[in-house]
């Protein structure tokens, strides 16, 4: 099934575009798709907020075919 995803700001797209289509199996969850992308760190995982077709969710969410995700990362300063 094919999912569209959009790299947003300041995180890292790797050898990705921008925005992609990507191809994965039935009932995998955002965090399992995250683990594919090779260019993040497993420790890093935890701190990259998604949104899945514009509204918040978790990693544990299953992703279904035609899903829009936009990847982000969280940061602080002050």
């Amino acid at each position: 099934m094919k999912i569209t995803v959009e790299f947003v700001g300041a995180i890292n797209t790797g050898s990705y575009e921008k925005k992609q289509d990507f191809e994965i199996e039935e009932k995998t969850t955002v965090e399992n798709f995250l683990k594919t992308l090779d260019h993040f760190h497993e420790s890093h995982i935890p701190y990259i907020q998604v949104l899945c077709n514009g509204k918040r969710c978790a990693h544990t969410k299953k992703l279904k075919s035609g899903d829009y995700l936009e990847l982000m990362l969280m940061v602080g300063g002050g």
